[in-house]
């Protein structure tokens, strides 16, 4: 006696749209596409109000070290500053006579850009001369960004 091997029939895969042979009672299946946002686009604005953060460190330590002050000194502040966009920065240093105080604010400032790129990223930052604060003080104003939809024409 011979066994007879038949092969099993293939199942056909389920079109997503409907065959131009299927009768008129298949109903196509629905489309899993996401509905169309109401915005065209989103529209950024800096608040009036800003986050006020001040500090103190030694203007004389290194980049480092800086840094990781400035990110302690930031910490202080996750629950403002989490999942926000920065718009701009003015940042005042203060160390004694001349540019110090500007040159402390840069690095300040180039350490918030490199600690929190996502919050500080795309900030306008600017640098300025503390003259009334003692040497290493750092005076922030965080102008945090605010996005609004630009809705579709018409609706």
């Amino acid at each position: 006696m011979r066994d007879t091997v038949r092969p099993l029939p293939t199942p056909s895969p389920t079109p997503d749209r409907p065959s131009p042979h299927a009768s008129a009672s298949t109903k196509p299946r629905p489309s899993r596409k996401p509905a169309p946002s109401p915005c065209v686009s989103r529209l950024g604005d800096v608040q009036a109000k800003p986050i006020t953060i001040s500090f103190q460190l030694s203007p004389g330590m290194g980049d480092e070290a800086l840094a990781v002050q400035v990110r302690q000194e930031l910490l202080r502040h996750r629950d403002q500053l989490a999942g926000r966009h920065a718009g701009m920065v003015l940042t005042f240093g203060a160390d004694g006579g001349g540019g110090n105080g500007v040159r402390l604010a840069t690095r300040v400032n180039a350490a918030i850009r490199e600690t929190y790129p996502r919050i500080f990223g795309a900030a306008v930052t600017r640098n300025f001369h503390d003259l009334a604060a003692p040497p290493g003080s750092i005076s922030m104003e965080v102008y945090l960004m605010t996005y609004d939809c630009s809705p579709v024409s018409g609706s």
